[in-house]
C-alpha cells in the first residue's frame, strides 16, 4: 500500500477536501499500512466492555467476514429475539453486493441506516 495507489481515488479526494496539510497524506497511508500489518485486534473482554450504542456496517464480499462482524455484533448484545427480548444496543447491517472499498459508494444505504441510528432513543437493553 502506497500514496501513489490512492491516486484518483475518492478516498484521495475526501482526505484532500478537509485535510488541513493534504501534502501529509503519504504519512497518513504511512500509519494505516502498519495499523493493518501489526494491530492484532480486540479481545472479546474489550469488546464487550463497550457499553455505547454500536452500528456495525460491512459488505457482503467485505475483506471483513461476516462471521468476524457477527461475533463482535454477539460481544455486543446482538443476536436475541428482538420479538422476545429487549432489542440491544449494537446493530448489524450487512449490504448486499458490496465490498470493503465499495461501501462508500452506497451514500443512501448508509445514510438512511446511519441516520435512524443516529436519531433513535437508545435502548433499554441489558447484555
Amino acid at each position: 500500500m502506497t500514496a501513489d495507489a490512492f491516486a484518483g481515488t475518492p478516498w484521495k479526494a475526501g482526505y484532500d477536501s478537509v485535510a488541513p496539510s493534504p501534502a501529509s497524506f503519504p504519512a497518513l497511508v504511512a500509519k494505516i499500512k502498519d495499523l493493518d500489518v501489526n494491530w492484532v485486534g480486540w479481545k472479546p473482554e474489550e469488546v464487550q466492555a463497550i457499553k455505547a450504542p454500536a452500528l456495525l456496517i460491512i459488505g457482503d464480499a467485505d475483506i471483513v467476514r461476516p462471521e468476524h462482524t457477527v461475533e463482535m455484533f454477539r460481544l455486543l448484545g446482538g443476536g436475541v429475539a428482538g420479538d422476545l427480548h429487549p432489542m440491544p444496543s449494537a446493530q448489524l447491517a450487512i449490504l448486499p453486493g458490496t465490498t470493503h472499498v465499495t461501501l462508500i459508494t452506497r451514500t443512501d444505504w448508509l445514510r438512511s441506516m446511519v441516520t435512524a441510528f443516529l436519531d433513535a432513543p437508545p435502548p433499554h437493553a441489558t447484555k
